[in-house]
């Protein structure tokens, strides 16, 4: 069983991304503040009761590919300690990771996401919340109007991301 959710373009979800660096006044930066946006991401989305909590590792009770996750009962952001420390640390990954949920919210936020179960397995993609989120989070990370003409290389280094979601952004512009 997989959810829905009403559909998003990159296109829409892109400019999205370009209005939310706009109101962090980050637009001209490359490096995405991670851990400010996660410490603010209650102001963005005007949720006071928005939340994270970082779950040391020997605690961390989910499976071993969950590294992070956003429970919308409890309006909490719960991120496995290992990771957030390696986003802190410039991983590219565990900071995609952290940025993946804040987009889940973000998303929830915007559209007044409703998900709908779907016994079909051929959800479109951009129906797919998954996709919305990693969409969005790799469009915050590394911003079409910044990076073309940088190798990735470069895209990896200077945005702080894997060498993986660089070329697979780039690939996208």
């Amino acid at each position: 069983m997989k959810y829905s959710c009403p559909p998003l373009s990159r296109k829409q979800i892109r400019e999205y991304a370009r209005c939310i660096r706009r109101a962090l006044k980050i637009e001209g930066l490359l490096w995405f503040p991670v851990e400010q946006f996660l410490e603010t991401l209650h102001l963005l989305t005007n949720d006071e009761d928005l939340y994270f909590q970082i779950i040391p590792d020997d605690e961390w009770n989910q499976p071993p590919n969950r590294h992070a996750y956003f429970d919308l009962n409890d309006d909490c952001i719960y991120i496995k300690e290992s990771i957030y420390v390696g986003a802190c640390n410039g991983n590219g990954r565990d900071r995609m990771t952290i940025v993946h949920e804040c987009a889940h919210v973000l998303l929830i936020r915007h559209s007044h996401l409703t998900l709908a179960r779907s016994f079909d397995d051929d959800i479109p993609i951009y129906c797919d919340p998954e996709w919305q989120a990693k969409c969005l989070a790799g469009e915050l990370m590394v911003p079409a109007d910044r990076v073309q003409g940088i190798s990735a290389s470069d895209v990896s280094a200077r945005c702080g991301v894997s060498k993986e979601a660089a070329r697979y952004q780039l690939n996208k512009i």
